[in-house]
Parts: C-alpha cells; sequence; structure tokens
C-alpha cells in the first residue's frame, strides 16, 4: 500500500458477507497513509469476531474516532481500550450521556456502563473533545459538530435525554470523517444524525472542496418519508458521486429506493466485509 492509499473496510454492519458476523451496529477501519484508524466500534461484539476473521489487528490503531455515543457505535469501547493502549480519541460534546431512543417504546441507547468507565479512566492526553473541525493528517478530517441549516432533515427518530420525553436529544455529538483525494471528498458517516444534505455541505465549506466522489456509512434514512427521501436524493444526485455506499441505519428499503432513484452504477448495499479503495489522498 502506497503512501497515500486510502482505503476502508466496513468491520460492523447490520449485513455481513459470507464468514462474518452482523449485528444492528457499525464500525470501519481506515488505512490513509501511514494512519490506521477505528471509526467506531458497534455494538455488542461482531468487531471482536470480524477483525479475527479479517486479520486486522486493532492493536495497531493510532487513532479511534467515535461518530456519536449511541451504544450501537460505542458498544466495545471498553474491549477496544483493553488492547489498545496508544489510540487517541476523538469525539464530539458529551458522547457518554444517559440516552433513550423511542422504537416506540423507550430503549436506553446511550454507551454502555463498562465502556463509560473505561472512557472515563483514559488519560487527558489520550481524549480529545472536539468543538470545531480538526484535520488528523494532511487530507483526513473530522467535522466535529455539523451546522445544521437544512430544513428537510432531521435526527431521523425519536430521542431524548430521559425515558419521559422531557429533554430532547438533538445528537448533538454526531460527526464524521472526510478524506481529500485525487477523485474529490470521500465522506464517511457513521448515523449522520446532522442530516446528508448538512454534513456534506459543512465538509465543503471546512475543507475548500467542492467535488464528492462519494459518502459510505450509516445515512438514518430508515424512518424518512417520502418527501425527505425525495429531497435527499435530489441533493445526492447533485453531487455526482462515483460511489454512494449505504450501511447500517440507512434501513435496507430506504436504500433500495436510493439504487432505483439514483442507479445501481453509483449506489452499493454496504456490510460487514466490504472494502474500499478510493484512490490517493491529496497531500
Amino acid at each position: 500500500m502506497s503512501e497515500n492509499t486510502l482505503k476502508i473496510t466496513i468491520l460492523v454492519d447490520n449485513e455481513a458477507q459470507e464468514g462474518l458476523a452482523k449485528e444492528h451496529g457499525f464500525a470501519a477501519w481506515i488505512e490513509a497513509g501511514d494512519r490506521r484508524i477505528l471509526f467506531d466500534t458497534g455494538h455488542e461484539g461482531a468487531l471482536q469476531k470480524n477483525v479475527a476473521t479479517l486479520g486486522i489487528d486493532l492493536s495497531k490503531a493510532d487513532t479511534l474516532v467515535i461518530s456519536h455515543g449511541h451504544k450501537d457505535h460505542t458498544g466495545t469501547l471498553d474491549r477496544f481500550l483493553a488492547i489498545n493502549d496508544r489510540a487517541v480519541l476523538y469525539f464530539a460534546n458529551a458522547i457518554d450521556a444517559k440516552r433513550f431512543w423511542y422504537t416506540p417504546d423507550p430503549n436506553e441507547y446511550g454507551m454502555p456502563e463498562a465502556c463509560k468507565k473505561a472512557f472515563d479512566a483514559l488519560p487527558a492526553s489520550r481524549v480529545h473533545s472536539l468543538t470545531t473541525p480538526h484535520y488528523l493528517a494532511p487530507g483526513i478530517g473530522i467535522t466535529g459538530p455539523v451546522v445544521r441549516l437544512a430544513s428537510f432533515e432531521n435526527t431521523g427518530g425519536t430521542f431524548y435525554f430521559d425515558p419521559d420525553r422531557g429533554d430532547v436529544d438533538a445528537i448533538d455529538d454526531d460527526q464524521s470523517m472526510w478524506f481529500e483525494t485525487d477523485e474529490g471528498l470521500v465522506v464517511l458517516v457513521g448515523c449522520c444524525h446532522s442530516g446528508l444534505s448538512n454534513t456534506i455541505d459543512y465538509i465543503r465549506k471546512v475543507s475548500g472542496i467542492e467535488k464528492v466522489c462519494g459518502v459510505l456509512g450509516g445515512m438514518h434514512l430508515l424512518q424518512a418519508n417520502e418527501e425527505r427521501l425525495e429531497k435527499t436524493f435530489n441533493v445526492m444526485r447533485d453531487w455526482n458521486a462515483r460511489f454512494l455506499i449505504p450501511c447500517h441505519c440507512t434501513g435496507m428499503e430506504s436504500a433500495k429506493k436510493m439504487e432505483k432513484a439514483i442507479g445501481s452504477d453509483v449506489v452499493s448495499h454496504g456490510h460487514a466485509g466490504y472494502v474500499l479503495e478510493a484512490g490517493r489522498l491529496a497531500r
């Protein structure tokens, strides 16, 4: 692998190729030049099973990026930290808050207690809470909290900080990553609770790069109505991206509608074991 090649492997997803575990969760392994980055930690252990099968050594990760504090993205944080004593953790806002998702009953959905303890035990030198965008290295960025301007986008569900629906959770810790390649922006999203349009517009503004090569990850269109889907697909068409890879919380039906609306030559369904080789990082 050359020093500025980008490769992203989906480690955890709701779907998986034969021989790999699947679960409601997300995680990805990023090889970007000499950087090794884990993006999220999945939900209940598919991460640990799948890296063993794929031959990926999580102890070699230099960075852990958490997209947001829901348990399907932070569920094995403690197990990762038990085998990796050097990775620097990047997150936005309070990822360890108590949280609920109504589905329709209240489901406690924050970071598991064992993961909170492991997170709290980290030395300050390994913990970075982002309030603004941050470049890990030239061409490798983390959004931090995303500015939300598109009125048709929302968090994609009924999220609260309490079981009585008194304190709405706007999921202000939602963040994504981007990679500046010779073909344009490659964007990696965990659940994209900030909205796809908001997230891509923000990354374009921060990076100064308009061209979108592709987007991979959970797009949280599972509960989107037809009006939102239509507006989202119109925005996505305007990107003229080379690839769109919906995963996890996009929802299978919404992903199928995306494929029909935009084309199977652009839209591919993500799964654990999916490998994206997306050109060279621009330096």
